[in-house]
């Protein structure tokens, strides 16, 4: 085959530009004759055909390019929206932020392999994030959980409710939070700022905006995760991180 390198550099920019949309551009471009553009439509489908394992490769790449570029314009909201509960090094050089529902079973399993993280590995951040999306228990919850932060009680109220096995009803909802040390009539009372509906609705835009669709989901450096990750998955992949 003629100039194996050009031909693949040619199927890797077709693939990433969207399979085969490189073929209409090709027979629109001024810059090749007839003949010409029928010998590239020619040598980048047999390539493609004959070496079908660089599709695959092409859109890990299409797809870390699209993650890259919606991370990048949601920078601030994903880091720095000034009202999500942080956890670890403020100087970690590896960043996971969570999106969780406090009736998710398989949400409950994460704060077990946070915490171990947390313990192996000091550079590190957490970024807690409220989506409240699977009952309106899990609304009442995520509102009380942001209020519990105005008591610094964020994190031991958070556990308790993840550790929580029974149905979740406003009821036991504040029982736990008596039970994590939280005044019951201040949280009452900051839960009633309308504030804190406002900024889970920007979580809840921010999520459509990553293409998150349910719990829990996670954002680790330049990856857009759904789904629960076992502790060795999370280590692997903070560490890939780290390495990049």
């Amino acid at each position: 085959m003629k100039h194996p390198k050009l031909i693949m550099a040619l199927c890797m920019t077709v693939i990433s530009a969207g399979l085969f949309s490189f073929f209409g551009n090709a027979q629109q471009s001024g810059d090749f004759n007839n003949s010409q553009k029928q010998e590239i439509n020619a040598l980048i489908r047999d390539y493609i055909l004959n070496n079908p394992e660089i599709i695959p490769e092409a859109v890990e790449v299409l797809r870390s390019r699209q993650n890259a570029n919606i991370l990048s314009q949601s920078e601030g909201l994903l880091y720095n929206d000034g009202y999500s509960f942080v956890a670890g090094n403020a100087d970690a050089d590896v960043i996971i932020v969570e999106f969780y529902d406090y009736n998710c079973g398989y949400c409950k399993q994460v704060p077990d392999v946070f915490a171990r993280l947390l313990e192996e590995d000091k550079n590190v951040r957490i970024i807690f994030k409220e989506f409240p999306i699977l009952a309106e228990s899990s609304e009442f919850a995520a509102i009380a959980a942001m209020a519990s932060m105005k008591q610094d009680k964020f994190m031991d109220f958070h556990r308790a409710l993840m550790k929580n096995k029974r149905a979740l009803s406003e009821d036991l909802i504040l029982k736990i939070a008596r039970d994590s040390g939280v005044d019951e009539s201040l949280l009452l009372k900051d839960m009633a700022d309308p504030e804190i509906e406002s900024n889970i609705m920007k979580t809840k835009y921010l999520v459509q905006v990553l293409g998150i669709t349910g719990t829990p989901g996670f954002v680790i450096g330049d990856q857009i995760i759904p789904g629960y990750i076992s502790y060795d998955k999370l280590k692997d992949i903070v560490d890939k991180q780290r390495q990049s």
